[in-house]
């Protein structure tokens, strides 16, 4: 980084060496190295930074106690007077202690300061020309956007990372290109495009065999292991089994060669589990064994036994699966790892059923819809967060471009003072204006995601909990078939409203399946006095035809609680989705009591005919949507039953 003699390098790192390995001793060293006046400052910075390098970053509070005392005294140097080597030398060090500092800001969670201080390290680049190190830094702020998943701001800064290391090859493109390959192999991963994932590891390994030299001396030997870990996995999950088991054979052989356990113990549960979607089922056993081996730590384990019980599960080994998953899940608890408490979670309901335990059963059951709920309720808040965090962010973005126009303007004459203050009066009111408009939209885009959930998810409460009653009724009865029928029913059921909760049109396909789902429940509960029917059309493309979630469940379940509740048998409930002039529309008919009483219908149907109403109106814009009610009548003009037709908006995918 800094230009200095070898003799000043060599005393930097006796400075650190004499020091030991106390923290209170090497700081006190250091203090006293910067208060020696026959030392030059880039000696003393160059120890500084030397000490902390040896720290981990991140994790070290000694790191960023390092940290501080080379931010305030590279602000001290710059204050001085001399030559524009050392000035720049100066301005790379302060660079460098504002991307420390960006780390301390994000180990607390304060985002805005985080992001503020990579911008000000590659501000200070920028201005010394230093190019390489300040895409490096636009790299590093990548990284981060990619873990507060912010992925169009960390492909934008990736690849324009890349375009300048791909233009400007450095020393070490392995470090350069590579790198930057690498992060963009993770953040495909993570948005589950395995091809492109596929595509920059592939350039990273190519990055280590025109650089072989390297490969021992920076660590490539580890970046290898990565990307074939990346490619194997993502072949795993397009279906290519054979791809996969070659790139994960090829990371095994660098996990053997480093004898690390951990990384031995990752692949082979990965090999493992290509072999188990492949169906060789003892080659996987074998492999699972042998990657439980050795001194493994606790996120080691809890994926060597889901694994292991996914694997007996499928042999039908149920006993196997259940002791192997019982350990996982408690390891998967334990580390906080939410993907695999949602495996395990599932297996060990359909393990729990087949053991005829219903108590666990349920248990599990109710864990595992809690998990899918939370994943659900973290994506919708972190979509707000992330709205809320990018208007805080451009509210202090305006507040530094204030400070700084006011600063100016005090140094020039009384004309530019008044143009100034009048362009910063423009400016005040125009980003005033565009921020409370921001702030407005955030405000609606809250409301109108909750309001959207509640109107999607109105499921009677009732409903779930006689549900659960009769569950626990027929337990209690030792009505063990009956119970387990009614509560896989109940449980698809349930995972359908879920799924389709935070969707704004599903298939008809999808609809129908469950309401055929939810009539039979109904049916169960009403003790089977009545049947049903749903036609649909044949020019009706179930597949192809996407229409809101939900609209017709508050209509059939008002058709069979009050249009049939005078009906102690032989009740029909019929309902029927047809175009006609290329709209779709729905209607339910039963063979109850009709619409006899007008106060009734307003009392209960009002509600249902409402919150529908609202929902369309939101997706049509249109506010004379109408539902159709009738009495079905017989040649003597008697009431026979009740109809509901309304039409329901859709779209047609080719």
């Amino acid at each position: 980084m800094f230009r200095i003699t070898r003799l000043s390098v060599l005393f930097a790192f006796f400075i650190i060496a004499s020091a030991g390995y106390s923290q209170d001793k090497t700081i006190d060293s250091l203090k006293l190295l910067l208060q020696n006046p026959k030392i030059h400052d880039t000696v003393k910075l160059y120890s500084l930074l030397t000490a902390k390098s040896q720290k981990y970053v991140g994790a070290d509070k000694e790191y960023h106690i390092l940290n501080r005392m080379q931010g305030d005294y590279a602000i001290k140097c710059l204050k001085k007077k001399v030559s524009p080597e050392v000035h720049k030398a100066y301005v790379q060090c302060l660079a460098d202690y504002y991307q420390g500092l960006m780390t301390e800001y994000k180990e607390k969670g304060d985002t805005p300061r985080a992001l503020a201080a990579i911008d000000k390290s590659i501000a200070l680049f920028k201005s010394e020309n230093l190019y390489n190190d300040m895409y490096f830094a636009v790299m590093t702020k990548g990284r981060f956007y990619a873990k507060i998943k912010e992925y169009q701001k960390a492909t934008d800064c990736l690849f324009a990372a890349l375009r300048y290391f791909e233009k400007n090859p450095g020393e070490n493109p392995v470090v350069e290109i590579g790198s930057v390959c690498s992060l963009l192999a993770d953040l495909y991963v993570n948005q589950n495009n395995y091809e492109k994932a596929i595509e920059y590891s592939k350039r990273v390994i190519a990055c280590c065999d025109a650089n072989k030299s390297l490969e021992y001396e920076d660590g490539t030997d580890h970046t290898r292991f990565v990307s074939y870990s990346v490619i194997g996995v993502s072949y795993r999950n397009l279906k290519k089994y054979n791809e996969a088991l070659y790139y994960l054979n090829k990371a095994l052989e660098l996990a053997k060669k480093s004898n690390n356990s951990f990384k031995i113990s990752y692949v082979l549960t990965r090999i493992g589990s290509v072999k188990l979607a492949q169906q060789k089922y003892d080659e996987a056993e074998s492999i699972l064994k042998e990657a439980l081996q050795g001194e493994l730590d606790q996120k080691s384990l809890a994926n060597g036994y889901t694994s292991m019980a996914q694997l007996y599960f499928e042999k039908k080994d149920y006993d196997k699966a259940y002791s192997f998953i019982t350990k996982g899940l408690d390891l998967s608890i334990e580390t906080e790892n939410i993907d695999l408490q949602e495996t395990g979670s599932e297996l060990l309901y359909e393990l729990s059923l087949k053991r005829n335990d219903y108590k666990k059963a349920l248990e599990m059951y109710q864990l595992h819809d809690s998990i899918v709920d939370y994943k659900k309720r973290e994506t919708s808040k972190n979509v707000l967060e992330k709205q809320q965090l990018k208007y805080d962010f451009e509210k202090k973005e305006l507040k530094l471009k204030l400070d700084a126009e006011k600063k100016n303007a005090v140094k020039n004459n009384w004309l530019i003072t008044l143009s100034g203050l009048l362009l910063l009066l423009l400016l005040g009111i125009y980003f005033y204006y565009r921020n409370s408009k921001q702030k407005q939209a955030i405000t609606v885009l809250e409301k109108e995601q909750i309001k959207q959930k509640l109107l999607v998810t109105q499921m009677n409460p009732h409903f779930i909990f006689n549900s659960i009653d009769n569950i626990q009724g027929l337990i209690y009865d030792k009505k063990d078939t009956e119970a387990v029928n009614y509560l896989t029913k109940f449980s698809k059921l349930t995972r359908q409203i879920l799924e389709n909760s935070n969707e704004n049109y599903i298939s008809l396909a999808e609809e129908i399946e469950m309401t055929q789902n939810y009539m039979a429940i109904q049916q169960l509960l009403y003790d089977n006095k009545f049947s049903f029917n749903i036609t649909i059309e044949e020019e009706v493309d179930q597949e192809a035809i996407f229409l809101p979630p939900m609209l017709t469940q508050p209509f059939i379940e008002n058709a069979i609680k009050h249009g049939l509740s005078t009906t102690d048998s032989n009740g029909k409930i019929d309902i029927r989705f047809y175009l006609k002039e290329n709209k779709l529309f729905f209607e339910v008919t039963d063979n109850g009591k009709g619409f006899e009483t007008a106060q009734k219908i307003n009392g209960h149907k009002s509600l249902a005919m409402t919150i529908t109403k609202e929902r369309l109106v939101s997706y049509t814009k249109n506010q004379d949507f109408v539902v159709h009610t009738d009495n079905i009548l017989d040649q003597d003009t008697k009431v026979v039953g009740a109809k509901v037709s309304f039409e329901i908006p859709y779209i047609y995918e080719n």
